[in-house]
């Protein structure tokens, strides 16, 4: 066996032996964190606050949620472990925004260095699509925490007379989402 060869074996075997399971370790463990601190404002205000607004509503709640939200649980995963990998598919899913900025990072990632989808050169440059997509989407943030007042101070009367409709209009579109949902 050449030496080219035997290099390409090494990788192939440190991949399946270390990588792999070394990924699936931490991000089970990163989901499962998560799904936890999901619920910790939940348990805080109803058993700690008194707020609670009974079981038959939050049964109600759930069945809603999961009556529209089953399908995307079963064929967003299945959709873009294509593109994104197993380790993207576990940072995506903690992140975010899979379909407008998780995605086509790795894409323009995969695009860059002329990568095939499927091949262990697309998953790397993928994942360095998407981490680069969460640092640059965490350093904006950032920035709008710590300066939004500066920035909204400097804006014109009239660009700030428009931000009060900004939540209305989410909330409007939260809302047509919903009931295109509910008429499928």
């Amino acid at each position: 066996m050449s030496e080219q060869n035997q290099t390409a074996v090494n990788a192939e075997e440190l991949y399946e032996k270390q990588y792999i399971p070394k990924v699936h370790r931490i991000g089970t463990a990163s989901m499962l964190l998560i799904l936890v601190l999901s619920f910790v404002p939940a348990v805080y205000f109803s058993f700690f606050k008194g707020l609670n607004p009974g079981m038959q509503v939050i049964a109600k709640a759930a069945a809603t949620m999961i009556g529209l939200e089953i399908f995307t649980w079963i064929l967003e995963p299945t959709l873009y472990f294509p593109m994104l990998g197993i380790t993207g598919s576990y940072i995506s899913f903690v992140a975010g925004n899979i379909t407008n900025m998780r995605v086509p990072a790795a894409t323009a990632a995969q695009t860059a260095v002329d990568a095939k989808v499927g091949t262990h050169k697309a998953e790397f440059a993928g994942v360095l699509g998407i981490i680069s997509s969460v640092v640059v989407n965490f350093i904006v943030l950032i920035i709008v925490v710590a300066f939004g007042s500066l920035i909204i101070s400097v804006l014109p009367q009239a660009i700030t007379d428009a931000l009060n409709y900004a939540l209305p209009s989410v909330y409007g579109a939260l809302l047509v989402t919903f009931i295109v949902r509910l008429k499928r």
